[in-house]
């Protein structure tokens, strides 16, 4: 090699260090560790209240994960995911999590909001139904009383699943109710079906001993992503080993949960003692942990590791988004402006370790059909 040559290759070498130490390299950004003196905080909000869907979180805190990156996250209590999406997007918190369905909405709304990895993928909506009741498959639902609620995020989508699903829903007589008195209307035989997240009516069916199950949209080729990382673009172009650090962080705590969901329990009680002060409280919880690792233990994560979204499921809920919940007139955002796997995929499972994610999971996939 040439005297020139050799300036040349080391030219190149120091110009792709350069790139990959500022974070902006092509391809995946992959966490730097930081052990710094003074800890970057960091603001963070949960889409709704501490319990089974996000107790990961907590493991994540409690476990170190986010501090060996020199992260000092605060956690704050969501109020839904439309309104954790409106304050990521508006820029209250640094990172938050929510369903992307309502952060699509956001970025048509004019507030972009942009999806880093995802911890579910399936929100579980879906429909509720009695094992002995009178809906056996989702044709029976005609002629019958649901319970529904129409604030709730799976309602605006039920003429898309109806579609999917081959019954006719204006057959279906839809009996409009507060969230707080839905529930309740399958077991006392008010309704035949109520429609729903399962992540949450089933847990409450299943710590009171009611038998049911659920028909899940998803089942149906609707992709509806649960409990999604999310920040605003900006952040990614201007802050990416952050981006990257906080990603990391969350995924090794959702990684840990699947691996040991006692332990991640024990944490979350540890984190809100008052989930404990309810008699059904810790079965609840179980089940919404149970629930938490079936959705997360998705194939796709075994060949593209934790976190990956799949861009073909993306466009498919910016469709449901743009034709179910936008405005005539609105423009239909690309999705390369609303996700990314640039800090996704990292973070692999062993074939043992799969295969004691699959075991924890088992359980749970017999309640959502």
């Amino acid at each position: 090699m040439t005297q020139l040559s050799r300036r040349r290759s080391r030219r190149r070498f120091l110009e792709a260090a350069g790139l990959a130490a500022a974070g902006i390299a092509v391809g995946t950004t992959a966490p730097r560790l930081v052990f710094a003196k003074t800890k970057t905080p960091v603001k963070f909000t949960l889409p709704w209240v501490s319990d089974g869907s996000n107790l990961f979180v907590y493991v994540a805190k409690e476990r170190g994960f986010w501090d060996k990156h020199g992260l000092d996250v605060s956690i704050a209590r969501g109020n839904g995911s439309v309104s954790a999406a409106e304050a990521i997007g508006a820029g209250r918190f640094d990172f938050g999590m929510c369903a992307p369905l309502a952060a699509i909405l956001e970025t048509v709304k004019g507030l972009p909001v942009m999806a880093l990895a995802t911890c579910a993928y399936d929100a579980t909506m879906g429909i509720g139904v009695l094992d002995n009741g009178p809906i056996k498959t989702l044709k029976d639902l005609e002629g019958h009383k649901m319970g529904s609620t129409v604030t709730s995020g799976e309602y605006p989508f039920l003429p898309a699943f109806a579609q999917k699903a081959g019954f006719d829903l204006s057959k279906v007589t839809i009996v409009q109710v507060d969230n707080k008195v839905r529930d309740p209307l399958l077991p006392q035989h008010a309704v035949d079906a109520i429609s729903g997240f399962a992540s949450t009516f089933m847990a409450e069916y299943i710590a009171t001993g009611v038998k049911a199950h659920a028909f899940l949209y998803s089942h149906y080729g609707i992709p509806n992503y649960g409990n999604t990382v999310m920040t605003q673009p900006h952040r990614v172009a201007a802050a990416p080993q952050l981006c990257a650090a906080f990603v990391d962080g969350m995924m090794q705590g959702l990684k840990a949960t699947m691996l040991d969901p006692a332990d991640a329990i024990k944490i979350l009680f540890k984190a809100a003692p008052e989930l404990a002060l309810a008699q059904t409280a810790r079965k609840q919880i179980d089940v919404g942990t149970g629930l938490t690792i079936y959705v997360g233990a998705h194939e796709i994560v075994k060949t593209k590791g934790m976190g990956y979204i799949i861009p073909k499921d993306y466009e498919a809920q910016t469709d449901l988004v743009m034709q179910y919940l936008a405005k005539p007139g609105d423009k239909r955002p690309a999705i390369t402006g609303m996700m990314t796997n640039r800090f996704a995929g990292h973070l692999k499972f062993t074939t043992a370790e799969w295969a004691a994610v699959q075991k924890n999971a088992s359980t749970y996939g017999s309640y959502v059909s």
